[in-house]
């Protein structure tokens, strides 16, 4: 704006002036297309901001395992099943028996079997010794969880099916989601 020390000031004025006249024309919104425009904008940020403190958003997590026999257990029915699966630490934190779980099967020709149930406990695996298989350094361990299923599920297709339990770890608001500390 000020360049040359020797210009006389009302031709830096003037200069000043009409820079801003052409800033205040770019910045009018002048047609009722423009002003849609604007609107159609603001109305979506708004929604948009509304959507991430007043909606809901639910989280799952999806878990690959192998159905095993509850072995030595007499109440075990075929509405429940054991599944053997890598948890990591953090994930296994966040389950609970109760929780609401998805357990799907791929058959022999391709179909899937889907069955709701609800997990109803979950155990560390340990060896002979008592020790827990997961140590301190380790990230993942093996665990065993126990799903109760809303109906009967063949005793064939348990014992050594490879699964995959998608678990409902709750309703959550989107800026939750965002924020530090999230898992």
């Amino acid at each position: 704006m000020f360049a040359d020390p020797f210009e006389p000031f009302h031709e830096i004025v003037a200069e000043a002036k009409e820079e801003r006249e052409q800033l205040d024309r770019l910045l009018t919104v002048t047609t009722p297309r423009e002003r849609l425009l604007v609107a159609a904008c603001g109305l979506t940020l708004l929604a948009l901001a509304g959507w991430l403190f007043l909606g809901s958003v639910t989280r799952s997590v999806a878990l690959d395992g192998v159905l095993v026999a509850a072995a030595g257990d007499p109440a075990a029915t075929g509405r429940t099943v054991q599944s053997m699966i890598w948890l990591e630490r953090d994930i296994a934190q966040m389950l609970e028996p109760g929780m609401t779980t998805a357990l799907e099967l791929s058959g022999v020709n391709g179909e899937g079997l889907r069955v709701v149930g609800e997990i109803a406990s979950i155990a560390a695996v340990t060896d002979s010794g008592g020790m827990q298989w997961q140590t301190a350094a380790a990230p993942a361990a093996m665990h065993r969880l126990g799903i109760s299923l809303g109906e009967d599920i063949s005793e064939s297709a348990v014992d050594g099916s490879e699964c995959r339990i998608v678990v409902t770890l709750g309703e959550y608001s989107p800026v939750s989601l965002l924020g530090p500390g999230r898992t």
